[in-house]
């Protein structure tokens, strides 16, 4: 468990170090270095300004994971670990895994930077950076909630009630990175196709898929990781978009010219 954090961990660091310099050189947008770290902080403290209808849809999504944990973690647990799937072959696992745990999400993400960068195409550009800033959110996110939960994995104890020992189980890490980076490329899209939702949120449930069968995570925490991913997948896209396009204008003056000029 440690290695495989410490390897998305130093993934998060090494996209960073390559993405964020022409974000420094004010090339295509040069909000997001502003914003990168003041936007972690409100994403944080985003609870202390809901409503009282946030604090319901989080109640009602608390409950229900309750429920699933008390009701359904030892059924799944069983159907997928004891019984054989014709359908659900292992390359669907190991693909699974792997959009999870970045080995080909992280490929895929530099995939679509560096072709925004050769295209001159702000869209990939933008998505690539959300795909980063969405990872390294709900990556923080998810260690602090395993920090407080303690809850032990479905190979570790028969009991899926052990909320607050020595485990690691909830919520899904890999879960909430593959719907983190399948989200929030889908909300960078203009108008996704159908095809394309259905491919990536396919990737990303095949991730669910695999860490059950693996028996590494309860039903529950993969419900969790997938709402997590989702929400901090809508709340960078969300802030992103706004910053982007908070346009400014100020009077230009040149050699032989004078106007306004456009800043964002």
């Amino acid at each position: 468990m440690a290695s495989q954090l410490m390897t998305r961990a130093l993934f998060n660091f090494s996209i960073l170090l390559i993405m964020l310099p022409s974000i420094a050189l004010g090339q295509h947008t040069s909000s997001d270095e502003n914003y990168f770290f003041s936007d972690l902080g409100d994403y944080f403290t985003a609870p202390t300004h809901w409503n009282s209808d946030d604090w319901m849809t989080l109640g009602l999504i608390a409950g229900g994971t309750i429920v699933v944990a008390e009701t359904l973690d030892d059924r799944w647990k069983d159907e997928m670990t004891t019984n054989s799937h014709p359908y659900y072959h292992k390359k669907i696992d190991q693909v699974g895994d792997a959009w999870g745990d970045l080995r080909l999400s992280g490929p895929f993400i530099l995939g679509v930077y560096g072709y925004g960068r050769w295209k001159q195409d702000d869209q990939y550009i933008y998505a690539s950076h959300n795909m980063v800033q969405s990872v390294v959110y709900t990556g923080a996110m998810t260690l602090v909630l395993k920090s407080v939960f303690h809850r032990d994995r479905p190979n570790e104890t028969s009991d899926e009630s052990g909320w607050f020992k020595n485990g690691s189980s909830f919520p899904s890490g890999h879960v909430s990175t593959a719907f983190a980076v399948s989200r929030s490329y889908l909300n960078s899209l203009e108008n996704p196709s159908v095809a394309t939702q259905a491919l990536f949120y396919g990737l990303a449930t095949s991730t669910g898929l695999a860490r059950t069968y693996d028996n590494k995570h309860w039903a529950s925490d993969v419900i969790a990781g997938a709402l997590l991913g989702i929400y901090t997948a809508d709340f960078v896209c969300d802030r992103n978009k706004k910053h982007r396009t908070n346009i400014a204008y100020s009077p230009y003056v040149g050699a032989d010219s004078a106007g306004l000029q456009v800043n964002w």
